[in-house]
């Protein structure tokens, strides 16, 4: 690695750190400098903390991917149905969905949710694994 992207990375993990520190530290200190070198889940919630609408389907989508890796499946579920509400068609939101209504015992709405996937899946294994795991609900 060249020493400028060392640098970079540094600061950028210095960037991170800061942000879990406030969003108004962040700010102070960075700017919007750093942001979009987030990752797209960071990065959502990195705008979302600094008071910036989020009106993107993906990025309530990323939102909602962090919050289910953080086990916030309440926070998840939020984020997730927003971005449907933008953007029907955005089956891994439906898919994520259907995981988070599972893992907080809605299993008729995880059911519901892996309904509406299989209306968009084009892949038969995969539609044949959703089946079998929708019938051991």
């Amino acid at each position: 690695m060249s020493r400028e992207a060392d640098l970079y990375e540094r600061e950028l993990a210095r960037y991170r750190e800061t942000l879990k520190m406030g969003s108004d530290l962040a700010l102070d200190r960075y700017g919007m400098t750093l942001i979009n070198s987030l990752n797209p889940a960071e990065r959502a919630r990195a705008l979302k903390a600094f008071g910036s609408d989020i009106a993107d389907a993906v990025d309530f989508y990323n939102l909602g991917v962090q919050a289910g890796a953080e086990d916030n499946w309440t926070e998840a579920i939020e984020s997730f149905r927003k971005a449907l509400e933008i953007d029907p068609a955005l089956n891994q939101a439906v898919y994520n969905l259907a995981i988070c209504y599972e893992k907080t015992g809605h299993t008729p709405q995880a059911k519901q949710m892996w309904e509406m996937y299989l209306e968009g899946a084009s892949d038969k294994d995969e539609i044949a694994a959703v089946k079998t795991h929708m019938a051991e609900l």
